[in-house]
């Protein structure tokens, strides 16, 4: 069903209503849901369906779902070409002359910010190798914070310009145009917060784990300042591996590539797709703490959480009692 069609010259665009949300083949392969959170996120705001095209000179760019959270979004775009306009795994937009949240371009100096953030817009990792089409690509732009900063309900602007082919030496425009998509987020939930108040072996360093905030997709351990430090504050440790001393880190040594639930299963995740978003850490003194935070490169089941494992380290913290 179209909701809307506005035709300039040279230029198209179609927007699609949103009756329901669905889960596209590629959602699910990034993603990775179980039927029961595939059955559960049609109702929350996590992931949206936008269906939104653009076509000028020959290209048509289909902004098709977004995904978010605490921090970060990421939008996906299906790009198809004319016949007489080839694209390879080379082939890109010259950049996002536009990246605003409420009308505001997320460059400009905002005191509400948290930590730092980066942006960007390329062909999908995931799908790249899949993709045998020289007249079909899937493209992604995101916007990462490594804190705190809530999109909820926030009108998100992008703009993709040019799109362009890159040689050994020079970048080529194959196409002009701009391609402009507007849409709102919907609220997400704040995370769920496990009160865990136990020491971990970090590799050698005895350390009190206080609380993880944790969403489908997030996560942030919040560790004891002053234990934590010690791995920074140890004049051993020259972050190299030698014998006993992992020689990483707090970051490294709390990447996640295995959770356990409730009931006994282990998910081990698929770490080759990295997270879906950014990470970082903040050293916040005058709470006591040092907060981690990352992301899970697919869904995890929150309220079924029980244990997480730091595969760098070996190690398994329970999170609940």
């Amino acid at each position: 069903m179209i909701a809307a069609a506005v035709i300039c010259t040279g230029m198209a665009v179609t927007v699609a209503a949103k009756e329901f949300f669905k889960w596209s083949d590629y959602l699910v392969k990034r993603l990775n849901p179980s039927e029961e959170q595939q059955e559960t996120l049609q109702e929350s705001t996590y992931i949206q369906n936008i269906d939104q095209s653009v076509t000028q000179n020959g290209v048509t760019v289909t902004l098709t779902d977004s995904i978010q959270d605490q921090g970060f979004l990421y939008a996906f775009f299906e790009v198809k070409t004319d016949d007489s306009i080839s694209m390879t795994d080379h082939t890109s937009f010259e950049e996002m002359t536009h990246f605003k949240i409420d009308g505001k371009e997320v460059y400009a100096v905002d005191d509400n910010r948290f930590g730092s953030f980066n942006t960007g817009v390329g062909q999908d990792v995931l799908l790249k190798t899949d993709q045998n089409s020289t007249h079909l690509k899937y493209f992604n732009a995101c916007i990462s914070y490594d804190g705190d900063y809530d999109l909820s309900n926030k009108t998100v602007e992008i703009t993709l310009k040019n799109l362009t082919e890159e040689g050994d030496y020079d970048t080529t425009v194959i196409t002009d145009g701009t391609w402009d998509f507007k849409w709102t987020l919907g609220a997400v939930k704040p995370p769920t917060t496990l009160e865990v108040n136990r020491k971990c072996d970090f590799g050698g360093y005895e350390i009190t784990v206080k609380k993880m905030e944790v969403t489908p997709l997030l996560w942030s351990l919040y560790l004891d300042y002053d234990e934590a430090m010690k791995v920074y504050e140890d004049e051993k440790n020259k972050f190299e591996y030698t014998g006993t001393d992992y020689g990483m880190d707090l970051y490294a040594r709390t990447s996640i590539d295995q959770v356990r639930y409730k009931d006994g299963t282990v998910l081990t995740l698929d770490k080759t797709m990295g997270g879906i978003a950014g990470g970082g850490e903040k050293q916040d003194k005058e709470n006591g703490v040092l907060i981690i935070r990352n992301s899970f490169p697919q869904l995890v089941d929150v309220d079924n959480l029980q244990a997480v494992h730091f595969g760098n380290i070996d190690q398994w913290l329970e999170v609940r009692e």
